[in-house]
């Protein structure tokens, strides 16, 4: 537990100095819910703004992208050239992947919770009692996306290889998932995409939850992601070996 304990503050403190995590998790969103929502202003009415439609959209998206930050984070032996000693040290493995998991999700979260906080009050976009909803889906995302991360970051040797192919799935599905606009289609091999994508289910169970007060949607989609988390966290505790960090 005292092992866990020095890895976990270590990790919370390399990620909360992190600019990459502070920028592309709290200022790259915002920025893109202004300019999205700017050019998008005229093709929405007065009650519900374009601004409050890229807030719904863009932060599930940018939590997303996280999944390489988390990637980069395992990795953190590599970089400060400290494998060696965690080979030597008595420190089990599921303490190291632990200690990772809670202290990227915890930051990635509370830069969820800053840009939505912020977003809300930049724009006016009142959540009423659904804001616990809202967060519960982003909290069960995070730990989605830092499971995943951390899977893939301790499984590939590649790292800027990994970057690139993550980058591309995870434009194409928020392309369908209407994260740069709403997406519609009759043609069913695209509609069976749209259906695919994890945004278009994430943003569907927000939506609806904010405007038709129905809010299964959210609860399953929020369940979904936190048994997937779970899931790569387990799977990364049994394939982890301290090895890794020298190759």
């Amino acid at each position: 537990m005292q092992q866990f304990s020095i890895l976990f503050h270590f990790g919370l403190k390399c990620r909360s100095k992190d600019f990459f995590v502070l920028f592309y998790n709290i200022v790259f969103p915002l920025v893109m819910i202004l300019a999205l929502g700017y050019l998008t202003s005229p093709s929405y009415g007065t009650a519900f703004l374009s601004y409050h439609y890229y807030t719904i959209v863009i932060i599930p998206f940018s939590a997303l992208t996280g999944i390489s930050t988390v990637s980069y984070a395992a990795q953190d032996e590599k970089v400060f050239r400290t494998a060696y000693r965690y080979l030597a040290a008595p420190i089990n493995k599921h303490e190291i992947v632990l200690s990772k998991f809670a202290s990227s999700a915890i930051v990635l979260s509370f830069c969820n919770y800053s840009t939505l906080l912020i977003a809300m009050v930049m724009f006016g976009f009142h959540f009423n009692f659904y804001i616990l909803l809202v967060i519960l889906l982003l909290t069960s995302e995070t730990i989605a996306v830092t499971g995943i991360g951390l899977y893939l970051g301790l499984s590939w040797k590649n790292l800027d290889a990994l970057r690139n192919y993550l980058n591309v799935p995870i434009v194409v599905f928020g392309f369908l998932g209407g994260v740069f606009f709403p997406v519609h289609s009759s043609q069913p091999v695209l509609n069976a995409l749209i259906t695919l994508s994890p945004f278009t289910w994430i943003n569907r169970g927000i939506a609806s939850c904010l405007y038709d007060n129905q809010t299964d949607t959210i609860i399953i989609v929020s369940g979904a992601l936190l048994v997937c988390g779970m899931v790569m966290v387990l799977l990364t505790i049994c394939c982890f070996k301290k090895e890794v960090f020298l190759t």
